[in-house]
């Protein structure tokens, strides 16, 4: 279960660990990520922190496979000499230069992608007037078999809709770069067949309930700009199920063809879930309801 301990909420809000939450608010460069009673800390989509409560206090684990990079740099990060929660929010420049480096020669775009995505539409000038926040990335459950890239809350901007607490509703998201993710083993096709598995598997009321927990939390911290308070899901509405496809070349027919496979291969999954595909409006990654393509739409 995607959620934190009280004591862990205390120590963000107001205890050892808000120092770090005040740098991860004012650095949008920095996403914080809840998991099961521990925190991610990403950096282009890269997990620069993993925090996670121990009796003395809080350990921060870090990926030293970043420090493996192509530019030798003139001061090396040791962790050995670490001691303080200060020490280690210190070091958060040093190992951001170095996961730049290891990103130059192991592009991770999709969750690159992903993290703007969240940036875009929870951080900036204009969360307050997007429709969709994200409440996670990269999430998985092993419990109930789910993995999605993005899960999203659904919360119209509409001045009455955003007054109302109870209208929300859930987003799944798949987030595809360019048109060679469309295909293979991690393909749309895939992602079809593993949507309409998982809700009929009736596992849909233990996910709306960890990603309102999640989200409501995430308010709590001050990480939602232009939300706060908490939100309850409105379950009488199907989920959404929203293809994130970037930089698709238009007069390519890769896409189209992979969605009318998918749908040829799941023809009832409208059924349990509304499928759309996510179009810009005008250029950014800012979530409009009024860009949201209904599949049949667009693949006819």
């Amino acid at each position: 279960m995607r959620k934190l301990s009280k004591q862990f909420m205390d120590d963000l809000l107001g205890g050892l660990l808000s120092r770090l939450l005040t740098i991860v608010k004012s650095d949008d460069t920095l996403s914080l990520e809840i998991r099961d009673d521990y925190i991610n800390l990403y950096y282009r989509g890269g997990n620069l922190y993993k925090i996670e409560p121990k009796s003395n206090g809080y350990s921060f684990d870090f990926d030293t496979k970043y420090c493996n990079n192509s530019i030798q740099t003139k001061q090396n990060i040791s962790f050995s000499n670490l001691a303080t929660i200060d020490d280690y929010i210190e070091m958060i420049p040093f190992i951001k230069r170095e996961m730049d480096f290891w990103f130059h020669d192991h592009p991770k775009t999709e969750r690159e992608y992903q993290q703007t995505i969240l940036r875009e539409n929870n951080k900036s000038s204009i969360s307050g007037d997007t429709d969709y926040f994200i409440a996670d990335i990269e999430y998985a459950n092993k419990e109930n078999g789910s993995r999605f890239d993005l899960v999203g809350v659904k919360w119209l901007s509409t001045s009455v809709k955003r007054k109302d607490r109870s209208s929300p509703t859930l987003a799944l998201m798949e987030f595809k770069y360019g048109d060679n993710a469309l295909t293979g083993t991690a393909g749309i096709i895939k992602h079809f067949q593993d949507i309409e598995s998982f809700i009929k598997t009736n596992k849909l009321g233990s996910l709306y309930s960890e990603i309102e927990d999640l989200f409501n939390q995430k308010m709590e911290l001050g990480l939602i700009k232009g939300a706060s308070g908490s939100i309850h899901f409105d379950t009488s509405k199907n989920p959404e199920f929203l293809i994130l496809c970037a930089n698709h070349k238009p007069n390519k027919t890769a896409f189209k063809r992979e969605l009318k496979g998918a749908l040829s291969q799941c023809p009832n999954i409208q059924d349990c879930v509304d499928v759309k595909i996510a179009t810009s409006s005008h250029i950014g990654y800012g979530l409009y309801d009024a860009q949201m393509i209904d599949l049949l739409d667009y693949i006819k």
